[in-house]
């Protein structure tokens, strides 16, 4: 199984989208404090401290570590992939903190992956207030109308925790086989129960095609024997974690993995996950180098899929990369201060009207000096000040503006003849 660069990107792309669903699913389900499964609750800001763990035996350790109160961390995470003369690895970075029910989560996921050629430097970063997609040392912010379907989705955290429940169940403990007592150690300054297993990995397997099957998802398309193939694939599947003595939170976990697919050499998977800060306050704040536009190549696609989930989070319309890249604003902002005559127009691509106004527009650019753009109508935000005052809320419509800086709005269908006559009008 050569590592490659869908590979990779696949692998990037699940943890980034898994990682936003998740926030966005948390701040909808904040709910009470009980220690119950973390996928099932989340905690609020008036929950009281956790009472420590006391593990009586190893299966106890890891089960207080998978059914503790997290509410913060830091965390650092490495996967790295070797086999058939290749090799890969992705770094998952970051810091999350728990909101109040109703409240939008604050978190900062990094992510690095290198391999085949591939070179992969993105992020995701939430204040609460404000949503950014990072690539290497920039940063582009979410535009606002997207965040704010994120802030709905939080606000209507209403649902108590014990009404909570999941589109699929997978109980990790059922696969662990051979759990046993190692030495003690001490992480993060914390002394932790140092605990290791096996994985039944049949029972595993076919756990996560039953849950796959309870989500609705086609397996049914996959090839018959998939499943006996995966469990048959996996020769090796060992794991060790370490959990606080005082308080049975998880603070480390380490995984190897073998996997011998048929008629092919070994491919190995080590992975090692750390948590320090743990239910400790966390620094998150907004990048430094934030810059105008949008991300390309990996980052682009991050984003888009964000917009996407968004939309898709609260039934609504997803904001299209283009809004988020458009610089029109600043070629807006210029032209004004030039004394230019500014035609925004504002359009659905796929509306009917807008195709029949986008001529009228196209021929206004040609015939006249004045500077002519066009924008999505989800880039509207993008503009401030420049149209907020005009009300602007649908497609298509035209913003107007005279060469003294002031603004007409123009909505609905309008023929070549009548926008070419309001621009000469136009002082």
């Amino acid at each position: 199984m050569a590592i490659s660069r869908p590979f990779l990107l696949a692998l990037v792309g699940a943890v980034l989208l898994g990682a936003t669903l998740f926030a966005v699913q948390n701040a909808r389900n904040s709910a009470s404090d009980d220690a119950a499964p973390a996928a099932q609750q989340s905690q609020p800001s008036e929950a009281a401290p956790a009472e420590p763990v006391q593990a009586s035996n190893p299966e106890d350790s890891i089960k207080s570590s998978l059914n503790g109160t997290l509410k913060s961390a830091r965390f650092s995470s490495n996967l790295s992939i070797s086999g058939l003369g290749q090799t890969g690895s992705v770094a998952v970075s970051g810091a999350f903190e728990t909101p109040a029910q109703g409240e939008v989560p604050q978190f900062e996921v990094f992510v690095k992956a290198d391999g085949a050629g591939t070179d992969v430097d993105v992020g995701l970063v939430s204040t609460g207030d404000e949503g950014y997609i990072t690539q290497g040392d920039k940063a582009y912010r979410v535009p606002q109308s997207a965040w704010n379907q994120v802030i709905q989705a939080a606000s209507k955290a209403e649902t108590p925790a014990d009404q909570v429940t999941l589109p699929f169940s997978v109980n990790p403990t059922n696969w662990l086989r051979d759990v046993k007592e190692e030495d003690d150690e001490t992480i993060d300054g914390v002394e932790t129960s140092h605990v290791s297993a096996s994985v039944d990995v049949e029972t595993m397997v076919n756990d996560v095609f039953a849950a796959a099957q309870q989500t609705g998802a086609q397996t049914a398309q996959l090839p018959e024997n998939l499943q006996q193939q995966a469990a048959d694939a996996v020769k090796k599947a060992n794991f060790d974690v370490y959990v606080g003595k005082d308080d049975g939170l998880l603070r480390r976990a380490q995984a190897d993995v073998e996997i011998t697919p048929a008629n092919s050499e070994p491919v190995e998977l080590s992975a090692d996950v750390n948590l320090s800060q743990v239910n400790q306050p966390q620094d998150i704040k907004a990048p430094k180098n934030v810059v105008p536009g949008a991300p390309s190549g990996q980052a682009g696609a991050l984003a888009q899929g964000f917009l996407g989930a968004v939309g898709a989070t609260e039934a609504a319309e997803a904001t299209s990369l283009a809004a988020l890249a458009t610089n029109n604003p600043q070629k807006a902002a210029r032209a004004i201060r030039e004394g230019k005559k500014v035609v925004i127009f504002f359009l659905n691509p796929r509306g009917h009207d807008d195709r029949l106004v986008l001529k009228s527009v196209r021929t206004v650019d040609r015939k006249t000096k004045a500077v002519v753009l066009t924008d999505p109508v989800d880039a509207i935000e993008r503009y401030g000040r420049l149209v907020q005052d005009l009300g602007v809320s649908q497609a298509p419509s035209i913003v107007l503006i005279d060469r003294s800086g002031n603004a007409r709005l123009i909505e609905g269908y309008v023929d070549t003849e009548s926008l070419t006559q309001a621009v000469a009008d136009a002082r």
